[in-house]
């Protein structure tokens, strides 16, 4: 585990019980994408991590999927702030790769994600699912790290 120091707070890699923790909380994420003329742009949503991907799902017609389809570069970060008596604690999880873009056509994708952020609570759901779309981000590589966490 690696550990360092900025400005008096300790700052260290998150071990993969602590990771594993974070991506299956009902905390948003964010997720960023290159806009037409080469800015970087973010989004929150709501996502589901199934130990190798992010999965995050949105209306087909929106401005980040139809920029996701002309550009699939992308990273997604979750982030968890605390406070705790001695100040604050905050955790990451950060992965960048491409998106890949597929039909959620019975809706199976969205209704998996609001059920880890609502539980069981009926919700009204929309008399067409045809034009959600599914995100899936496979991280070329996940960083995890916090800073102020006390161990033990």
């Amino acid at each position: 585990m690696s550990e360092r120091r900025i400005i008096g707070v300790e700052l260290r890699d998150l071990t993969q019980s602590e990771t594993n923790a974070l991506l299956h909380r009902d905390v948003s994420a964010c997720l960023a994408f290159i806009d037409g003329a080469g800015f970087p742009r973010q989004v929150p949503c709501w996502f589901l991590w199934d130990g190798d991907a992010f999965y995050v799902t949105s209306m087909a017609d929106k401005f980040h999927v139809k920029r996701l389809q002309a550009d699939a570069r992308a990273s997604i970060c979750v982030e968890l702030e605390e406070r705790t008596e001695t100040g604050r604690t905050n955790r990451q999880v950060k992965g960048v790769g491409r998106v890949e873009i597929f039909a959620d056509d019975a809706g199976q994708w969205s209704e998996r994600i609001r059920s880890k952020y609502l539980g069981d609570l009926v919700v009204r759901r929309p008399t067409s699912v045809a034009s959600r779309v599914v995100l899936r981000l496979k991280p070329d590589r996940l960083v995890a790290h916090g800073g102020g966490i006390k161990v033990g």
